[in-house]
């Protein structure tokens, strides 16, 4: 892949999401309960008011997402894009 300086520089404001929470504890599924019912609730505890998931893959053989973007947002803050999978 060809790597331009504007996808170098996206690449590092999109830092892991593992630096806030390690969601590689769950032993489920990857999937829309995880976002929703086990990650959200723990980044919400973190402060942030936003939480959204989106973008990446759905991984063929157990249907779990990978590389996916999550949009975070505290109280009169700036937004945040963390990635994971």
């Amino acid at each position: 892949m060809f790597m331009t300086k504007q996808s170098v520089d996206r690449g590092r404001q999109r830092r892991d999401l593992d630096e806030l929470v390690d969601y590689r504890a769950y032993e489920g599924s990857w999937c829309s309960f995880f976002e929703e019912s086990w990650l959200k609730p723990r980044l919400r505890e973190l402060g942030y008011t936003h939480v959204r998931f989106f973008g990446g893959q759905v991984c063929d053989y157990d249907g779990s997402f990978r590389e996916r973007v999550c949009e975070l947002k505290r109280e009169g803050g700036p937004v945040e894009y963390r990635v994971y999978g």
